[in-house]
C-alpha cells in the first residue's frame, strides 16, 4: 500500500550534526522535499546537497547514514504526521 504523503503538512525544520570546526552535515525539510547536505567553513568552503523525497525516505530510509538516530525518528515523525489516513470511517 502506497503512503498519500501531503507535502505542504510536513513542518518546515532543519537538524545538524556533526558540527565542528571544519564544518557539519544536516538535513532540512524546507522545500517539500528533503535536502541532505554537507556544509565546510572558510573561503573556499563550500556546501554539497543532495534532495531526497519524503516517499523516498520512508521507503528506503536517510541518504546520509551519519544522521543520529534520535534526529532520524524526528524526521520520520514530521513526515509520518502528514500522512492521509483517508479519514474513512469503519463500521
Amino acid at each position: 500500500m502506497d503512503l498519500i504523503i501531503d507535502y505542504a503538512k510536513v513542518p518546515k525544520r532543519e537538524w545538524k550534526w556533526n558540527e565542528n570546526e571544519i564544518g557539519f552535515e544536516g538535513v532540512n525539510s524546507f522545500d517539500s522535499c528533503l535536502k541532505w547536505f554537507t556544509f565546510r567553513h572558510g573561503h573556499n568552503g563550500n556546501t554539497v546537497t543532495i534532495q531526497q523525497t519524503f516517499d523516498d525516505f520512508i521507503r528506503d530510509g536517510p541518504l546520509k547514514e551519519s544522521i543520529p538516530a534520535d534526529m532520524m525518528l524526528e524526521l520520520y515523525d514530521d513526515i509520518m504526521s502528514a500522512v492521509d489516513t483517508g479519514g474513512g470511517t469503519m463500521y
